[in-house]
């Protein structure tokens, strides 16, 4: 099986990173999302690769301290040894999640990028419930850093979309088209920099102020529990998962990236005691996989600090008791008025604004309503059905955590 990262990589180099996308991402699934090559048959036993014992140097895949100086061709971001084949620096860091976000069923590939001096700060979100002692670490990249997103469209790369934390100006979001030859990609600038484009894919390319209202948080905010630190995929709850290595051995991809200096402190047990579930991992109760899905698609705004924080609190790693979610009534509208429906009403979906919200679509005559707001145009089916049994399986807001 050829993964997405397998093909970025740079010919020869096998790393633990190849088996960072390669070996975690067949456990991942669901959604409609993935990393491997949408060419190819998922596998389910891609093959070990050999582990790296130095961290890659990263000097060229850095973000400029200014917005004005970014790349308007991809190939020359520094991030790329080769576009044509989508080959990556190798500095760049290949990574997947546990819980994929829904994108209308496109594929994804996912990478990031810091500077060779600097570190990422782990930053302590609340204790997993029930309390066990487990935490979850929020990714606090340095300046400089870069992540990296593509979009597959079947076959086709459509886009890649770059986070960037500049020295100047913090972070910013920028998309880059593919060309028709997929052999690079365009920043968009101008009206569809400012306004998003809509291709006939179909495929949508947010603005840059639409990339900012998901990636949330100022510097300011970060002490204590506040708004998501803007790089939503990325943290320890998403990114605990293991990688195989050619001698046999195994080793959580966390770990590694602590093993290779990574972290700018040294990673704690609690960091690991818990884990996002695939929402199609039949193993997890229904409620897991359901509290992973919504932590990986809607806590970058609900969430305490952020910018729909009040409205509810959907980390993994709060209470749905006391967090402002079961019984409580939300979403003044015309479709739900007066406040006069919950967030989740046990025994009964159609009555919760959290499934209602999640199972419409853009075409919808209460497209309004819908959320997440940006990012989806479909109903992601599977997670809606899943939501919805769970609601329905409930008799009381004292069963969920």
């Amino acid at each position: 099986m050829v993964m997405i990262e397998m093909q970025y990589v740079r010919p020869g180099l096998r790393t633990l990173f190849i088996a960072t996308a390669a070996l975690a991402l067949s456990a991942c699934g669901g959604g409609g999302d993935g990393d491997n090559d949408p060419a190819n048959t998922p596998d389910n036993t891609p093959e070990p690769v050999a582990k790296i014992l130095t961290r890659p140097n990263n000097p060229d895949c850095i973000a400029p301290a200014s917005s004005d100086d970014v790349a308007t061709q991809l190939s020359g971001t520094g991030c790329f040894s080769s576009t044509d084949t989508r080959q990556v620096v190798e500095g760049v860091i290949p990574y997947t999640v546990n819980n994929l976000l829904w994108s209308d069923g496109e594929k994804k590939g996912r990478f990031f990028a810091i500077p060779d001096d600097a570190k990422i700060t782990l930053r302590e979100d609340a204790p997993i419930l029930p309390d066990t002692g487990a935490r979850n670490g929020d990714f606090d990249f340095p300046t400089g850093s870069v992540i990296i997103k593509h979009f597959f469209n079947g076959p086709r790369i459509v886009e890649t979309r770059l986070l960037m934390k500049h020295a100047n100006e913090g972070w910013k979001g920028y998309a880059y088209e593919w060309n028709t030859e997929q052999t690079d990609a365009t920043l968009l600038t101008g009206t569809d920099a400012a306004n998003g484009k809509q291709t006939s894919l179909p495929h949508y390319f947010p603005s840059r102020t639409e990339c900012m209202e998901c990636h949330t948080g100022a510097e300011e905010e970060f002490t204590g529990v506040a708004a998501a630190r803007v790089a939503l995929g990325p943290d320890t709850l998403q990114l605990n998962y293991a990688l195989n290595y050619t001698d046999g051995s195994s080793e959580n991809f966390l770990d590694a990236l602590d093993r290779l200096g990574f972290f700018s402190t040294p990673l704690t047990t609690e960091y690991k005691q818990a884990k996002l579930v695939a929402l199609n991992d039949t193993s997890a109760s229904v409620e897991d996989r359901v509290r992973s899905y919504l932590h990986g698609n809607c806590s970058g705004c609900h969430r305490t600090g952020g910018p729909a924080g009040g409205m509810a609190d959907l980390r993994y790693n709060t209470s749905f008791k006391t967090g402002n979610v079961c019984g409580v009534t939300q979403g003044a509208s015309e479709k739900f008025p007066n406040n006069n429906i919950e967030l989740i009403k046990p025994g009964n979906a159609s009555q919760s604004a959290l499934f209602l919200r999640i199972n419409l679509d853009s075409a919808s005559t209460d497209a309004a309503l819908m959320m997440p707001p940006v990012g989806r145009a479909t109903i992601d089916n599977e997670a809606a059905l899943l939501i919805e049994s769970w609601i329905n399986s409930l008799s009381s807001c004292s069963e969920v955590w």
